[in-house]
């Protein structure tokens, strides 16, 4: 009887779906901090844009703090030199202060200074650019624009 060479298709199948198990363990592993860093990046931007949105609606100067840690907004003195934080801006969901605070084992990257703020137009105070995880989030001077 003349050996055989190779796998029989059980084998083979066998073989598939165990390494098919093991990347589908191991792939949450490689990348849950990149995209928790990425998710935490588009609600800081929304947070941005939020402050923005509001400034315009209330005709009124919203600061954006940023810090390591976390980013929060409030709402500014009467002539928008200052940050009031004993007045924070409300969450609409909740009611509660909006505060986004970074998850375990990331952190933020604060602009100098670490508060920015937006006028009753909807313009920023100065173009600002801050890291999030390693993600960049800008400001544009003029328009205001979140990217």
């Amino acid at each position: 009887m003349i050996p055989r060479r190779g796998f029989s298709l059980i084998e083979a199948v066998v073989v598939i779906v165990i390494a098919g198990v093991l990347l589908a363990l191991a792939i949450p592993v490689f990348t849950g901090k990149e995209s928790k860093a990425s998710h935490f990046q588009e609600q800081v931007k929304a947070g941005v844009r939020y402050a923005q949105r509001q400034a315009v609606a209330q005709r009124r100067c919203v600061f954006v703090s940023v810090t390591g840690t976390e980013v929060a907004l409030f709402y500014g003195d009467a002539g928008c030199t200052s940050a009031d934080t004993t007045n924070p801006v409300a969450d609409i969901a909740s009611g509660a202060p909006y505060k986004l605070t970074a998850p375990s084992g990331l952190t933020i990257v604060p602009p100098t200074p670490a508060q920015f703020s937006f006028n009753g137009l909807g313009r920023p105070s100065a173009g600002v650019a801050f890291s999030v995880g390693g993600h960049n989030v800008n400001v544009e001077a003029e328009t205001g624009y979140v990217r």
